[in-house]
């Protein structure tokens, strides 16, 4: 299989997690409300779902690091060092929760915690620091720039969120939020896309 070819599915993969990640989040609010932790089994399914995204985005970032020129290839390995960081991150966090903490009796995020904090480490700090150095890998024009400028969208946002945890109001977290559960399946749906073109494009000729 082409780097083009496995970064196509592994991104369609993550805009797929992402859609049904946001239903289960929709649902969790729906039945916990906005002012309670979601517990189980949403919250069970929610890990689930973190847990098969991160080595997707790892793959995702492993492809964008494929297809980046030579020129830009310094952005892209920082890119797919700090998804890297991202992914090892939230794997042990929901690893832990969905094994020794439930055994334990102790599952569940909730702020103040040590867990929430690795969380938030991963998803807004690495990850937003992987997608803004992804940015500069695509031209800006024609499709790589909607690409482009959500990357830039999707890491300002989430790196935004860091003022949750740091000020101690998490409602400025859900910027952070917006920015990964929402404008990071959007980008990746359409790297999608982009890889599908540049796939057609090497492909040898008949």
């Amino acid at each position: 299989m082409s780097a083009n070819r496995l970064g196509r599915w592994s991104a369609l993969v993550v805009f797929l997690i992402g859609v049904i990640y946001a239903i289960t989040l929709a649902t969790g609010l729906a039945i916990f409300g906005l002012t309670k932790p979601i517990a189980d089994p949403v919250l069970a399914i929610m890990e689930v779902l973190t847990l098969l995204s991160a080595p997707a985005l790892v793959v995702v970032m492993a492809a964008v690091h494929g297809y980046a020129p030579q020129e830009r290839k310094t952005y892209s390995l920082t890119s797919l060092a700090f998804m890297i960081l991202a992914a090892g991150t939230t794997s042990a966090v929901h690893f832990v929760e969905l094994t020794a903490f439930r055994q334990m009796g102790s599952a569940g995020i909730a702020w103040p915690s040590a867990a929430y904090a690795l969380e938030l480490l991963a998803w807004d700090v690495f990850l937003g620091l992987s997608l803004l150095f992804a940015a500069p890998v695509f031209e800006n024009h024609g499709l790589a720039r909607v690409v482009r400028r959500g990357l830039l969208l999707g890491g300002f946002l989430c790196l935004a969120g860091v003022l949750g945890p740091a000020l101690g109001d998490m409602r400025l977290q859900r910027i952070g939020v917006v920015g990964y559960a929402v404008v990071l399946p959007l980008v990746c749906l359409m790297l999608s896309i982009l890889f599908r073109g540049s796939e057609s494009l090497t492909a040898p000729s008949q």
